[in-house]
């Protein structure tokens, strides 16, 4: 039986939460558990990262009661704040939820005119969001905690590569400061480069962006804790490894499993989150190097793509959260189920077709073992992001948009 949660106050809302991203899996993994929990949800989606053309993930859900189409952030951020705000005044709003980075610094600014109109954000303080937005905030925070990291460098300029290329072997990793460039108007994830002809066209690109890190490779498995922050205080964790992503490296997971807490870097994300002042969700990502030795990647102080292994495992951190941000008492969750294996289906194809076009560098396999791990993953898989026997909209919209990649890369082929 789904829980239904209680109002805390007697103010007539037209819905308990807008979940901006309708496009992105944690808003259909909220979307999914917070309407299984009887609350009214209703969605925003401005096609910065989807194609316009295709149904939206989360619209086809039975769970929301409302879609709406903003400006475009990435384009006309002011306009997109000013639209969310003008909705949620006429239509009164508990809860506000943005699940990406380009939406939370859209929004950041306009926080208290969120809260002169009831609505409450749903994400941690500015001063937090500022340090775990920006990489090398993170990093130098968590150097002085005392947390592993890979050895890095910042790029200011192009003047900047001789020295990186004194002090870094290759192959090493080049990320912006932000994911979420304002002056590309899209999400940048870390490429790895392989020579000084690589490395130069990279940073060049990466710059017209803002400052980027250099950084170096570490080639073990990636581990991720989730967390519910509160006062300093851990009200639920869960722990999975990352067995691909898509892009390869650095990019959204795809194949992950929950795993036993490894206290090494339980430890540090608690602390790391703790000092930068996380309120609410957050994820904390590591990689361990050759010896073993987990290195903080970053940190997001949001839902992020992978919450659907918590969810399958136990814990439902989109509820938990709404719980959070309406200030209604939130269970301690104390352990939950590991080996559970989740799959994002797309991603994964995504995977496989950038594997075949770059084997032989970093966190690539051979062609016909990507073919092999891909195909019998489905025997050992019994989760999938965005499927819900209950709620199959959502999947039909990821068919469609997996037939229409097979059409378009069918039609790159006959063309090339």
């Amino acid at each position: 039986m789904a829980q239904q949660v209680p109002a805390r106050s007697t103010r007539c809302y037209s819905y308990d939460i807008l979940v901006l991203d309708a496009s992105y899996k944690p808003t259909l993994a909220t979307v999914q558990s917070l309407g299984r929990a009887g609350l009214r949800v209703a969605l925003g989606e401005c096609f910065v990262d989807c194609d316009p053309s295709l149904p939206v993930l989360a619209f086809r859900s039975r769970h929301s009661v409302r879609n709406v189409v903003f400006p475009n952030y990435a384009t006309d951020p002011s306009g997109f704040a000013k639209a969310v705000i003008e909705f949620v005044r006429e239509h009164p709003t508990r809860v506000v939820l943005p699940n990406s980075d380009g939406t939370i610094a859209a929004l950041m600014q306009y926080r208290e005119q969120f809260t002169d109109l009831g609505c409450v954000f749903a994400l941690a303080p500015n001063s937090a969001l500022e340090i775990a937005n920006d990489k090398g905030r993170t990093l130098e925070l968590a150097r002085q905690l005392g947390i592993d990291q890979p050895k890095t460098m910042r790029i200011e300029s192009m003047d900047d590569l001789p020295a990186i290329f004194a002090e870094f072997d290759f192959p090493f990793v080049l990320k912006p400061v932000a994911s979420w460039a304002d002056r590309l108007g899209h999400r940048v994830v870390p490429v790895e480069v392989i020579n000084e002809r690589e490395a130069v066209e990279v940073t060049r690109r990466f710059l017209d962006g803002g400052s980027l890190l250099a950084q170096e490779w570490a080639c073990g498995r990636r581990e991720s804790v989730t967390l519910l922050m509160v006062d300093g205080e851990v009200l639920a964790s869960c722990v999975h490894a990352v067995y691909r992503t898509g892009p390869a490296l650095g990019g959204v997971s795809v194949l992950r499993q929950s795993i036993p807490v490894p206290e090494d870097i339980y430890a540090a994300s608690v602390r790391l989150a703790a000092a930068i002042g996380i309120q609410g969700p957050c994820e904390v990502e590591f990689r361990r190097d050759a010896h073993n030795r987990p290195l903080l990647m970053e940190i997001n102080a949001r839902l992020a793509g992978s919450v659907y292994t918590p969810v399958h495992s136990g814990v439902d951190f989109p509820l938990m959260t709404w719980q959070w941000a309406t200030g209604l008492p939130i269970d301690h969750v104390d352990g939950y189920r590991t080996g559970v294996r989740t799959r994002w289906l797309l991603g994964d194809l995504r995977w496989l077709w950038d594997n075949q076009r770059r084997v032989g560098r970093p966190d690539s396999v051979s062609r016909t073992g990507a073919l092999w791990t891909f195909t019998t993953e489905f025997i050992r898989t019994r989760h999938y992001d965005n499927l819900d026997w209950r709620d199959l909209g959502p999947m039909m919209v990821e068919l469609r948009i997996i037939a229409a990649a097979i059409r378009k890369s069918r039609n790159t082929q006959a063309t090339s």
